[in-house]
């Protein structure tokens, strides 16, 4: 079976089928996880929701919460959240819901109920942005599982998959590997197949 991990897709639809499709991604095959980071900043974040959301659904992809995605869960009862949304790529994603806010709230309850922190399997960890060094799992706190940044060995015994912070491409770190390789900012969207570490982009 391949893992194939896929973070920080920010609106960026054309780009995630296309990197799907030239992995030719096979959902009875195939382990799909996506790292978070699906609303905000690029323009079609409506799209992608209702795409993650269909590959949860139908393909049992495994979804992970971004902090971009954390910001659009808890901009509907936290007014702290929804000021530092509104600074981080708010307004592009409440303009790919062209007014529809029954479907935009229908999107951010189904986020909040089904995405999950980190998954985890014998040889990886899989997250949004990271984890804090030589602390258990269990003990990692959610705010550094969405917004760290560093590049320290993170001494777990196993490799932590993670996106969050932009590098030019895939970028290997002592323990950890980060897969955000800036599609947003005119960068490419990337696609990790494990254990191969094939790599497809678009």
């Amino acid at each position: 079976m391949r893992y194939l991990v896929i973070s920080d897709i920010h609106g960026e639809i054309h780009k995630l089928e296309a990197v799907l499709d030239k992995a030719a991604y096979r959902p009875d095959e195939d382990q799909l996880i996506l790292l978070g980071d699906y609303v905000d900043r690029g323009p079609q974040s409506r799209e992608v929701v209702a795409k993650v959301k269909q590959l949860v659904e139908e393909d049992g992809a495994i979804a992970i919460k971004g902090n971009h995605d954390d910001l659009f869960i808890r901009s509907k009862y936290d007014e702290q959240a929804m000021e530092l949304w509104e600074i981080n790529g708010a307004a592009s994603t409440l303009k790919s819901y062209e007014g529809n806010y029954e479907e935009l709230k229908e999107h951010q309850e189904w986020l909040e109920h089904n995405l999950l922190l980190y998954y985890e399997t014998d040889e990886y960890i899989f997250v949004h942005a990271g984890l804090l060094p030589n602390k258990p799992l269990a003990e990692q706190e959610e705010a550094t599982m969405l917004w760290t940044r560093h590049s320290d060995k993170i001494g777990l015994g196993k490799t932590v998959i993670h996106g969050h912070t932009p590098v030019r491409d895939i970028s290997y770190y002592e323990d950890q590997i980060d897969i955000d390789t800036g599609a947003v900012y005119g960068g490419k969207l990337t696609l990790l197949e494990l254990p191969t570490h094939e790599v497809y982009t678009a």
